[in-house]
């Protein structure tokens, strides 16, 4: 009852397939017969569309500066961890965490019991020497009366047998004395005469005192002792650790009896007056910075008296570029380079202990501000930005006859000052106008009105009335 259907030939196919082809064309023209009206129809109603209503302000040609912040911590520009000069057990420990020491404070005393002892014997022996140098470089006033009396007692002698050998002289040439008497006589006045010479020169050694060998010797000895003397006093010098500096103690490593070593930590000092703040600086703004040029710094929680603290707990400081340091962590992947900020610290004396403006560890915002080029700017509002980037609408020239129509120029953001920005476009120049307001609705040769300062002033007016009424 169902007709079986035959198999189409490839004649038949290609048959079909041109028919089917003619009647799509036959509709696309049928479409392309529509499309101009309906372009006539939107042309005249972008005609009949009225001017939009902008603001304006004009392109500035101005030298900007990059500004470029970083982040670091304050860090004390000098601290010590100070060490014990002597081994021993700490005998006093008068100083706490926090407290503020002058240099010379005593931090800690060691046990000196066995060195005061030794030293006090050392010091006596000192005496000693001295005493035996003075003996020898002045002689006793009894000793040179003594040697003084006993030449005049040979003077004395002298003289007697002086008298006697005339005596025996005179005696023998009248054949009353024999030659034998007359030679004692001579002998007993040449012995008294050498006596006399002997005491003499006694007499004098004694007035000298020692000779100039024993004097250098016990010279000697004396400077000798001294040194040990004073060596002694260095070593108990040692048993006392005192602050090498100004400081805050913030942090204690030993306490009354416990055993020091030599070189064994005892606290550590650091000293604020003046701190340092280390920042990373990324290698892109890295050649903007240099050594002894000014930062500003934003440090929360440094405000010495509420008269200097600001609103938001912030106070501004002005700290100088002590030192760029010419090496980055690379090894690690980091391209920034470390750049060290000394800023002077303000201490408050008046409480007790002092206190510190600025504490180590606290953060600190460091503002930095690069070399100044000249730079078109546009009001930030004047940007209008698409997933396609950032365009701005310039005002075309005015041309007679024909209304006044805006273009559209792509730009490349650059630097930010305030409420303007640095755009680089295609033949933007200073003195060209650009949309500020009203430029989210604008299209490319849109016609636009620009709405002057005087109505602006005067609708700020009517504005102000109407409030007001």
């Amino acid at each position: 009852m169902f007709l079986k259907k035959k198999p189409m030939n490839s004649a038949q196919f290609v048959q079909t397939a041109c028919w089917s082809l003619l009647v799509l064309l036959c509709a696309a023209g049928c479409g392309r017969d529509s499309g101009p009206a309906a372009v006539e129809t939107g042309n005249v109603s972008a005609a009949a569309a009225p001017p939009a209503l902008v603001r304006t302000e004009v392109i500035r040609e101005e030298p900007v500066a990059p500004e470029f912040r970083a982040t670091g911590n304050v860090r004390p520009r000098h601290f010590s961890v100070v060490a014990s000069g002597a081994d021993g057990v700490v005998a006093e420990f008068p100083v706490e965490v926090g407290e503020y020491v002058p240099a010379g404070t005593l931090l800690s005393k060691l046990r000196m019991e066995s060195t005061d002892l030794e030293l006090q014997e050392q010091e006596a022996l000192t005496a000693a020497r001295a005493a035996e140098l003075a003996e020898l470089q002045t002689p006793r006033k009894e000793d040179v009366e003594e040697a003084q009396a006993r030449v005049q007692a040979l003077q004395v002698t002298l003289s007697n047998a002086e008298r006697r050998l005339e005596e025996l002289r005179a005696l023998s040439r009248r054949g009353a004395a024999t030659q034998s008497e007359l030679r004692d006589a001579e002998d007993a006045f040449d012995s008294a005469e050498q006596t006399l010479l002997a005491a003499r020169a006694a007499c004098q050694r004694t007035a000298s005192g020692a000779r100039e060998e024993q004097k250098l010797q016990a010279q000697s000895m004396l400077e000798s002792q001294q040194k040990h003397v004073e060596y002694l006093r260095a070593e108990r010098e040692k048993r006392l650790t005192k602050a090498p500096f100004d400081g805050f103690v913030v942090e204690e490593h030993t306490y009354v009896g416990q055993w020091l070593s030599r070189g064994a930590p005892v606290l550590t000092l650091a000293r604020l007056d003046e701190v340092e703040v280390e920042v990373q600086i990324d290698q892109q703004y890295i050649d903007q910075v240099s050594p002894g040029r000014e930062v500003s710094l934003r440090i929360s929680g440094s405000g010495v008296s509420a008269g200097e603290r600001a609103a938001d707990g912030v106070r501004e400081w002005t700290g100088q570029v002590a030192a760029v340091v010419p090496r980055s962590n690379w090894e690690k992947g980091s391209r920034s380079f470390p750049v060290i900020i000394r800023v002077r610290n303000q201490i408050d004396l008046s409480t007790s202990p002092p206190t510190p403006a600025l504490r180590e560890g606290m953060m600190a915002e460091a503002a930095f501000r690069g070399v100044s080029v000249k730079a078109l700017l546009v009001p930030k509002d004047a940007v209008v930005r698409t997933s396609r980037g950032a365009f701005v609408f310039v005002v075309n020239p005015v041309e007679e006859g024909k209304p006044l129509s805006v273009r559209q120029v792509m730009v490349t953001l650059g630097l930010g000052t305030g409420l303007w920005i640095q755009v680089q476009g295609e033949s933007l120049a200073a003195g060209q106008q650009v949309v500020t307001e009203g430029a989210e609705r604008l299209r490319a040769f849109q016609t636009v009105t620009v709405l002057a300062a005087a109505a602006e002033g005067a609708a700020a007016a009517s504005g102000g009335g109407a409030a007001g009424r």
